[in-house]
């Protein structure tokens, strides 16, 4: 029975040919037919036709009689159609399935090839723009083979491709083959030669480097461009008759050309380069290109997803062909030193040095992990899109999935939501090509409009949540995903946490769905609902800046790059309208400046204007000092961001600008007595900043205290110098003490060893409560010990080991049920570190005091035994008896 059904489908696989070369229905494979054919009673072959069809090996076309077709690749989902003419225009698709893009970046594209194809009677010429390497000759043989799929062009018709380029420095030669010659036209020419234009009459005649071909050249072809006649060379009153379809193709811009050649072609197609095409079509050409090499050596190929990560992002400047020749020569290396294996491994090092160094410069993260993709001789790109048909839905669900195990931890911290939801549509942003990049500018300013007629202040609502939405949106109006991830689970605790962002959208849901031709389902709108909620998330630093900038998401996408870069939610931002007075962009900012609510000062950032007619509005609300910037840079932009992450003040930013090519305004407020603390140190003011540092990140947001540091002379020349006129000086901090009268002085190792702690707390009172108090105090410790960890660290990360430090000492105090000091927290946190990085290092300590049987095995070293998984697990070390009784030595002894 087996054998039977391979004969049967072979024989309709055959036939299907036959039948799709006219469409003649007494070639059509119908019962009747393969049970003549196969010599058996017809009740016997529908039975087994019938069994056929329902195991998807065959097409059923319901006429009458029933059609059934076994196609070269059955890859398409729909296997009934009602007619022939319904099958005949949905398989026109088939061929154009096979080109990567067809229905995204490649999309118009092809509808203008198949245009220019099809117009009566001849067609018309084409014109094809694109870098080298983006596929134009591809394009145009595929174009021919679904010309005569469809009978456009005649069975007979030919594709004759001429490269324009090896005629450059012959144009005399390169017009004889074109238009061809008589007899004696020249030397040489001993009898009649068809050109180009006649042997491919009916079909198409492809020119490629049409910019090589000289000026004499294009003018040679006006006439058959005019009349669709031409004259070979040597006989101008002979004419030609052809319906050859031109198409055209170069490397080069319009300028390239003789307007009047160019006017003489109608269509005009730009192909987008590898880069423009997105990542997801990145992915599937690199995909296709190693599947066509596995089959080229018959071999099975494995490759990392590490290295095909750095294959993605390496830079191909001539496009897909250098990314087949790429790698098809680190297939063709590998193979050379396998031979006789049935099975590649490619590995980072088989990478070119280039792209190595190409992707290094560019500070591309290698993704973790080990796992490889196998690549098949006999694998179909088809069952690779189908393992990425569903993209879109899979992140989306896979992002439910983790905010699912959020919400069952009961964490209620919304920012991990929004990162979640955030980092999920920009990977779906990724996903796009770059065409649409615009298109989706275009929805987000609809987005806007929507907000303003529903009276929400868009200004105040963060411009790149806008896009992220508008991304959101662009994929369900595209169906990229149609699940209402709702059904699958009870999201009852998400929407309370984020009631006030649902009521948002529920409030411009029904506008959204208007415009944009949608239907929100309940995890839609939760899913906007999240990204809206960034509105409230970012924490502005001490001194806050504003990016105000022409044009839609303009100023977004600065900010968001600095603050992404300076890893700090420093800059805000305000997108304007080209259009938009100059009376809408201080209502603008002065709402913005309200929101944010500067006390230490601000800087604003503009594109364009007066700074006058900035900051003179601004000064009355703004009560702090105002640094007005105009014409700035991206490069002076991450510059301000970094000197306000280093708490630089204003009028030194000030200092550091170039005012030959920037213009700027300090506008002081009027002067605030702010209680301050003081750091000195008598070896420099260097030191003095770096205590300042370890304050300032001790006290943000805890206690409103300010802390400046000063040279140790000028504290002592105070009274000269007339230090603390304008300073509510509260307490001095430092490693000497400058003794000035009357200001109590706090030595930084006294306030760390906790001897002073609770003096200290005793000052800082008037401006905090216990519970920040005791936060600070924490925080200190794991400061003091962070700057120490700095100083030694070198492979492992200092947030992370003091992350995990903090959760260890955590546990042990806990278990312990005493309190360790500060300054043992302190040696603590320094030994720990430096213990995983020479574990990691593989220097572990072997033995304790030269002897192991000296470990006192007491409650110390059991409970620190216990607590030693949390840094096993995280750093993936393994903490031995000698490494743990030495830290139980710092505890009992200090």
């Amino acid at each position: 029975m087996e054998n039977q059904a391979i004969n049967i489908l072979q024989l309709i696989k055959e036939q299907t040919t036959k039948f799709m070369k006219d469409y003649d229905l007494e070639q059509a494979p119908t019962t009747s037919l393969i049970a003549k054919k196969v010599g058996q009673d017809r009740s016997v072959i529908s039975k087994r036709l019938n069994e056929l069809y329902r195991s998807n090996e065959l097409i059923k076309i319901n006429t009458r009689p029933v059609i059934y077709l076994r196609l070269v690749s059955m890859t398409n989902t729909n296997h009934t159609y009602s007619s022939i003419a319904e099958f005949r225009h949905e398989h026109q698709n088939l061929i154009w399935e096979q080109v990567i893009g067809w229905n995204g970046s490649l999309k118009e594209v092809i509808e203008q090839l198949k245009a220019a194809l099809i117009y009566p009677p001849a067609g018309l010429p084409a014109i094809i723009f694109g870098e080298s390497g983006t596929g134009k000759t591809f394009l145009v043989k595929k174009l021919f083979n679904y010309g005569q799929d469809q009978k456009i062009l005649k069975d007979e018709a030919r594709l004759v491709v001429i490269n324009c380029a090896q005629y450059a420095d012959n144009p005399e030669l390169l017009s004889s083959v074109l238009f061809g010659y008589v007899k004696d036209a020249f030397t040489g020419a001993n009898e009649d030669k068809a050109g180009a234009l006649q042997a491919a009459n009916n079909g198409i005649l492809f020119l490629d480097e049409v910019h090589r071909l000289s000026v004499e050249g294009q003018e040679k072809l006006f006439k058959y461009l005019d009349t669709g006649t031409f004259s070979p060379i040597g006989d101008d009153s002979k004419e030609i008759q052809s319906k050859t379809r031109l198409f055209f193709a170069t490397t080069e811009k319009e300028d390239r050309f003789l307007k009047t050649f160019l006017r003489r072609i109608p269509i005009k197609i730009k192909l987008p380069t590898l880069q423009q095409r997105g990542a997801y079509e990145q992915r599937m050409l690199t995909y296709a290109l190693i599947i066509e090499q596995a089959k080229r050596i018959n071999c099975e190929i494995a490759i990392s997803k590490q290295c095909l990560s750095l294959i993605y992002h390496g830079h191909f400047q001539e496009n897909v062909g250098q990314l087949k020749n790429c790698l098809q020569n680190i297939v063709a290396k590998k193979y050379s030193k396998a031979l006789g294996n049935d099975k590649l491994e490619i590995k980072l090092g088989d990478l070119p040095k280039d792209l190595l160094k190409q992707v290094q410069v560019q500070h591309y993260s290698i993704a973790q992990g080990k796992e490889k993709l196998v690549f098949h001789p006999n694998d179909t790109l088809k069952t690779l899109i189908n393992s990425d048909n569903n993209e879109f839905t899979s992140k989306i669900k896979f992002a439910w999935q983790n905010l699912l195990n959020l919400e069952g931890k009961q964490v209620k911290d919304k920012k991990r939501y929004y990162q979640v939801v955030q980092n999920a549509t920009h990977n779906i942003l990724y996903a796009t090509y770059n065409l649409e990049r615009p298109l989706i500018s275009d929805y987000a300013e609809v987005i806007v409009n929507i907000f303003e007629v529903a009276q929400i202040d868009s200004v105040s609502f963060k411009n790149s949540s806008i896009y992220d939405i508008a991304v959101y949106l662009y994929c369900l109006m595209r169906d990229e995903f149609e699940t209402d991830f709702s059904q699958l689970d009870n999201f009852s605790g998400l929407e309370q946490l984020f009631a006030t962002e649902l009521q948002l959208i529920d409030q411009i849901a029904k506008l959204l769905e208007m415009r944009f031709e949608i239907n929100l389902t309940a995890s839609d709108k939760l899913w906007l609902a999240i990204l809206a909620a960034n509105d409230n998330l970012a924490i502005s630093p001490k001194t806050p800046a504003i990016i105000v900038a022409h044009g839609y998401a303009t100023a977004s996408s600065i900010a968001d790059t600095c603050n992404h870069f300076l890893q700090s939610s420093v800059f805000t931002a305000i997108d304007l309208k080209p259009d938009i007075s100059r009376s809408e962009m201080i209502d603008n900012l002065k709402k913005l400046v309200e929101k944010i609510n500067p006390q230490s000062g601000l800087i604003i950032l503009m594109d364009m204007g007066s700074l006058e007619s900035i900051i003179d509005p601004l000064k009355a609300q703004c009560e702090c000092d105002l640094l007005v910037i105009n014409n700035f840079s991206m490069g002076l932009a991450l510059e301000i961001g970094n000197q306000l992450v280093l708490q630089k003040d204003l009028r030194t930013i000030q200092g550091k600008i170039s005012q030959t090519t920037v213009q700027s305004r300090l506008c002081v407020a009027q002067t605030k007595v702010v209680p301050t603390i003081i750091t000195t140190c008598m070896s420099g003011l260097g030191s003095a900043q770096r205590i300042k540092k370890i304050l300032d990140q001790s006290f943000y947001d805890l206690i409103e205290v300010q802390i400046e540091a000063l040279e140790f002379k000028e504290l002592i020349n105070y009274q000269e110098l007339d230090l603390f006129t304008n300073r509510n000086v509260i307490a001095i901090v430092g490693i000497d003490n400058p003794d000035v009268p009357e200001i109590p002085y706090f030595g930084l190792e006294e306030i760390i060893t906790g001897e002073k702690i609770q003096p200290l707390k005793n000052i800082l009172q008037p401006f905090s409560n216990d519970k920040n108090l005791d936060l600070w105090e924490k925080r200190l410790v794991e400061n003091f010990s962070l700057d120490r960890i700095l100083d030694s660290l070198t492979i492992i990360s200092p947030d992370k080991v003091m992350t995990m430090i903090s959760k260890y000492l955590k546990g042990v105090q806990t278990d312990l049920n005493e309190r360790i000091s500060n300054r043992v927290q302190i040696s603590l946190y320094v030994h720990i570190a430096n213990m995983i990085e020479r574990i990691i290092r593989g220097n572990e300590i072997e033995k304790y005091d030269g002897d192991n049987s000296k470990i006192e095995r007491d409650h110390y070293f059991s409970v620190l035994k216990k607590y030693n998984s949390v840094l096993e697990n995280a750093f993936s070390i393994n903490i031995n008896d000698p490494e743990t009784a030495y830290i139980r030595d710092i505890i009992v002894h200090g």
